[in-house]
């Protein structure tokens, strides 16, 4: 046992002697990964956000340190860009993929309110409220847009939502997604990002290594 914890600490140190000196492939590979990650959790998340809290709510709060971890390991600009590189990639994908696939192929649909919670806000934050609903097919969704689930919003009412046909979508839309969030914009976008950070990993691991 001494043996093997002793090879294993061999070996971290051998890799933690071999990255500094290799930037070219560590800071790309490191914000590759990061990248891929929180883009990753991010569309989890919206996948599972209503079906499977339990997974989805953890994986975002993950790819949120993953992304915020850059500004505390190494100040510098180029761990702020990527810390912003990588929390913009979870926004879009997190969001912006829900919103492409419902401007693509998504319905509107009549549903039934069949319950109504009222959350507590401080004061100046204003009152918001989740609504419980029914789709045709039966299937329950829930929504928070204050348009259409607020504090006159009464259990039976009508309330027309957009939704994913295929229910790959967690959510509904209680509004028309904005025609300009079209799959390949929020793809160019996705793709732009991954490689905007591996780059400045890369600068971040080449100014890391300059001051050491």
């Amino acid at each position: 046992m001494t043996g093997n914890g002793w090879s294993a600490g061999r070996r971290a140190r051998r890799a933690g002697q071999w990255a500094p000196r290799r930037p070219r492939m560590v800071g790309p590979g490191l914000g590759l990964g990061a990248a891929l990650l929180v883009a990753g959790c991010g569309l989890v998340f919206v996948m599972t956000v209503q079906s499977r809290p339990l997974i989805a709510v953890p994986l975002f709060l993950v790819a949120i340190v993953v992304g915020a971890t850059p500004m505390c390991v190494r100040e510098g600009p180029w761990a702020l860009a990527l810390a912003l590189c990588l929390m913009f990639l979870l926004v879009v994908a997190s969001l912006g993929v829900g919103q492409a696939v419902l401007n693509w192929r998504g319905e509107e649909t009549p549903a039934t309110v069949t319950k109504i919670l009222h959350v507590e806000r401080s004061a100046g934050a204003g009152e918001r409220y989740h609504c419980t609903l029914r789709l045709p097919n039966g299937r329950t969704k829930y929504l928070t847009d204050r348009d259409a689930c607020g504090a006159s919003t009464r259990v039976g009412d009508r309330v027309h939502v957009y939704v994913d046909p295929y229910n790959r979508v967690d959510f509904p839309n209680a509004m028309a997604p904005w025609p300009w969030l079209t799959p390949p914009v929020v793809g160019t976008a996705l793709g732009v990002l991954t490689v905007t950070a591996a780059v400045t990993a890369s600068q971040a691991m080449r100014s890391w290594r300059r001051t050491r």
